[in-house]
């Protein structure tokens, strides 16, 4: 369990400023849920598996912002609703942590909050095949593996955790990854392997 007072006071709490580059912007949020004081774990989505971009990748409840909205808070909050089906008043945001850029052309800003709800969800099963909620217990115990990018000076690593509910791995493994190194004791070293797939996401842990 991690206490929200231990890392809340180190969070930015500018909401309105929006990345100057050009990759597609997209605003996600990283739910917490556990009790009024400490955070037990992590609420994820299992994206639909006919769906063109990252189809059955676990992820985080967000997505691309749009014209209208005036920022990339809203952006989250408004994904959030459409995917889980329950209301923003749902969750206490807590900050801002640090956006992350892709490989593949995208600028993910994740706006960590406290989620407040019954988990009585009502997810668009166009969009999200399964709600997942994950211990942090897990990604203490849990198989976790990494593989080396080819090509990157320095060195740069894909991670990858083997849940029961399926392969954490991607931009939002390493927006999870952050957030332990940044606020909690987690010093795991992942076991290096190389990649048994030719295409994504290029590791099958089954099969090591």
């Amino acid at each position: 369990m991690l206490p929200y007072q231990s890392f809340v006071n180190q969070l930015s709490r500018d909401f309105n400023s929006i990345p100057e580059t050009s990759e597609t912007k997209s605003g996600v949020i990283f739910p917490l849920f556990g009790s009024q004081t400490t955070a037990e774990g992590i609420i994820l989505t299992e994206r639909a598996k006919h769906l063109k971009s990252h189809p059955g990748q676990i992820s985080f409840p967000g997505g691309v912002m749009e014209k209208t909205d005036p920022n990339l808070l809203v952006t989250a909050l408004r994904e959030w609703e459409e995917e889980m089906g329950v209301g923003r008043n749902s969750l206490e945001v807590l900050g801002k942590l640090e956006g992350l850029h892709t490989r593949t052309g995208f600028h993910i800003t994740p706006f960590l909050a406290k989620y407040n709800g019954d988990f009585s969800f009502s997810h668009n099963k166009e969009e999200v095949e399964q709600i997942i909620l994950l211990p942090f217990a897990e990604l203490w115990t849990k198989p976790f593996y990494a593989i080396e990018i080819p090509n990157r000076e320095p060195k740069h690593f894909a991670y990858y955790f083997d849940l029961p509910d399926g392969l954490l791995w991607g931009a939002t493994c390493e927006m999870v990854l952050r957030f332990l190194k940044d606020h909690t004791h987690f010093d795991r070293l992942p076991k290096i392997v190389k990649p048994n797939l030719t295409k994504p996401p290029f590791l099958d842990p089954k099969s090591l």
